[in-house]
């Protein structure tokens, strides 16, 4: 518990709120001041009030119907309500004899220690009624003299709210800290390796902010996770791929040493192995490079006249097999789309030589773009034998390649380029397996409009 204390934000939380709440009484101190300055406090009102209508209806009983009247009224009257009231018969009344008045005394100044009314019946007897203001004021604790304070607070209520504003500052303090030292924590896991730690299901009950940084914290040590893993799964599957073409080489010279007279057929076999392992780094710095989210030379473009490129080229390359490339889209309509056109290029031409690898003579390929919402989508379409339902996501990873002798000799890199090409254009691939037969490819990228 002591070592989580000791970090200095903890503190600078701590004290500081809890001074804030110092100062607010303060400020709250100094206004209340200000403001019973010209302001009667509710005390002296209170206090004013009772002496005011005990003293004039005894005034009043008195001038009308004499002692006997006032006593019988004050009869009436609690023993909390007559204890501070006098009546005092005077042989005579003071040279300056005062007007009678309720309102014996400042209504802003401090309460008098008594207020006194002199009086005079019909019969010509003087009366002096007097009330004890200093008894009254005593008696309910009105300005009965100093209080000990601290700050200008009542000890009790500086105690009761010194201790509170200290707890919760301690309380908001410890919860304000406790998930950045978690995130610490984190970070310094992550720093040393692990990529095992997970933070939101420790904070999510917290339901704020800092649970939500949490999540996206654990989203990123998934994401890093993933990306190193697929790292390493990349450069497996490299020097995997690189072995065969290797061994080959190396066969391919053995050979030519040990037999002089078939060099020549060697030499073609090196330079057809060379061929492939240039082909192969082609496609892995192709595969690398296409994983940026940013990409350079970006531009508006109109895709439907890059797929209309792109397929009168592979359909010139499909007389050879005999298969027949159709395409159609929507017209007239808006194909814009923002992005590498170099990039898209190679995307469609790696998905449209794909489908005529798995195509026969007599086959028919089917190139389709269209709208849909806020995508232009470009389908594509084969004869070929499909794919199994279960390996359907796992195509577009690198180096997986079907199992089919229509398959060829590729090293299956294109359709990892075009899942890196299309993420890295904010857009979507799909592969699934048509009713009528055949695999379809479906490429999703955003359509472009002014209003963006």
């Amino acid at each position: 518990m002591k070592a989580r204390l000791r970090g200095r934000l903890f503190w600078k939380i701590l004290f500081g709120f809890w001074l804030t709440f110092i100062m607010v009484s303060q400020l709250l101190w100094l206004g209340f001041q200000f403001y019973g300055r010209n302001h009667e406090p509710p005390e002296h009102k209170v206090a004013r009030r009772i002496v005011d209508i005990q003293m004039a209806s005894a005034v009043s009983v008195l001038q009308r119907g004499g002692l006997a009247a006032l006593n019988d009224m004050m009869a009436d009257w609690q023993p909390d309500d007559k204890r501070f009231f006098s009546v005092m018969q005077v042989d005579n009344l003071p040279q300056e004899t005062p007007q009678p008045s309720v309102m014996s005394f400042d209504r802003a100044a401090t309460l008098p220690d008594e207020v006194v009314e002199w009086v005079t019946v019909a019969d010509g007897t003087h009366y002096r009624l007097r009330y004890d203001v200093k008894g009254l004021r005593n008696d309910n604790d009105i300005n009965g003299g100093p209080h000990p304070h601290i700050l200008n607070i009542p000890m009790p209520m500086f105690f009761i709210a010194g201790v509170g504003g200290l707890l919760f500052s301690l309380i908001l303090a410890w919860n304000l800290t406790r998930p950045m030292r978690q995130l610490s924590q984190g970070f310094s896991r992550i720093s040393a390796g692990d990529l095992e730690v997970r933070l939101y299901p420790d904070m999510r009950g917290r339901h704020d902010e800092l649970s939500v940084v949490a999540k996206d914290f654990d989203a990123m040590v998934e994401r890093l996770s993933a990306l190193i893993n697929s790292r390493e799964a990349l450069l497996h599957d490299i020097s995997h791929e690189l072995r065969s073409p290797l061994a080959r080489l190396q066969l391919a010279t053995g050979l030519a040493r040990q037999l002089p007279d078939n060099v020549e057929g060697s030499l073609d076999r090196i330079d057809e192995e060379a061929r492939r392992l240039d082909k192969m780094i082609g496609e892995i710095l192709t595969l690398s490079r296409a994983g940026y989210d940013s990409q350079p030379e970006e531009r508006y473009f109109d895709l439907l006249g890059l797929v209309e490129a792109v397929t009168d080229d592979v359909r010139y390359e499909a007389q050879v097999p005999g298969v027949e490339i159709v395409l159609t889209c929507d017209q007239p309509a808006d194909y814009t789309v923002r992005g590498n056109a170099e990039l898209i290029r190679r995307a469609v031409e790696n998905v449209l030589r794909n489908a005529l690898r798995f195509s026969q003579q007599g086959e028919q390929v089917d190139v389709s773009l269209r709208h849909d919402t806020d995508w232009l989508v470009i389908s594509v379409r084969d004869r070929g034998p499909g794919v199994d339902s279960d390996k359907l996501s796992s195509i577009f990873d690198p180096f997986v390649r079907v199992n089919s002798p229509l398959m060829g000799k590729g090293y299956g890199l294109g359709l990892s380029i075009v899942r890196k090409i299309v993420l890295a254009h904010h857009g979507e691939v799909q592969a699934i397996n048509h009713k009528q037969g055949g695999l379809v490819l479906i490429i999703r990228l955003p359509h472009w409009t002014a209003s963006q």
